[in-house]
């Protein structure tokens, strides 16, 4: 018998048949894997803007703001002293939302304020989503109106839960 060393026509089929279902089983579970995890980025970068925003008016004794870049919160935010001025060239912080990231902010939120005590007013809520195959992804952040900032999957309620931030981030992605 004729030994042959590589594989046959046979075999290397039922390689790829496996591959291409392994494939297609992992990709869309992947897919929503990445789109939570971009959700956690703008959620926290978000978080940290606020706080940022919340410790510096408590330091310098006055009001500091998170306002949007431009027109609506998808473009991004800067944390600024003064709010009539917008962001200027030179803003506490600043960041840029990735394209794929919708902020919206409810009920019309142009910024957020905190007061010298750290505190800030009507509880602000702003809904990040993505969508990834059909599904749209979202977690909503609030602020509390001692100035804590607040993340729980899913749309924004109509009022601030009060609660801990202690929310598992399955659950982002609903079909």
């Amino acid at each position: 018998m004729k030994r042959s060393d590589g594989f046959t026509l046979v075999e290397l089929l039922m390689g790829l048949a496996i591959l291409s279902i392994v494939t297609t089983t992992v990709v869309p579970s992947f897919s929503q894997l990445l789109a939570e995890q971009r959700l956690r980025q703008v959620s926290n970068e978000l978080r940290l803007s606020l706080a940022l925003a919340r410790s510096e008016a408590i330091k310098r004794n006055e009001s500091v703001n998170v306002l949007p870049t431009a027109t609506n919160w998808s473009d991004g935010w800067c944390v600024e002293i003064d709010a009539a001025a917008g962001c200027t060239q030179t803003p506490l912080g600043a960041y840029v939302v990735p394209q794929s990231i919708r902020v919206n902010g409810h009920s019309e939120v142009t910024k957020v304020a905190f007061n010298s005590w750290g505190r800030s007013g009507n509880c602000p809520r702003f809904e990040i989503e993505t969508s990834v195959a059909d599904r749209t992804c979202s977690v909503c952040l609030y602020v509390e109106t001692d100035g804590r900032a607040i993340a729980a999957p899913g749309v924004c309620a109509n009022q601030c839960p009060g609660v801990s931030s202690d929310y598992s981030w399955s659950g982002a992605c609903s079909s």
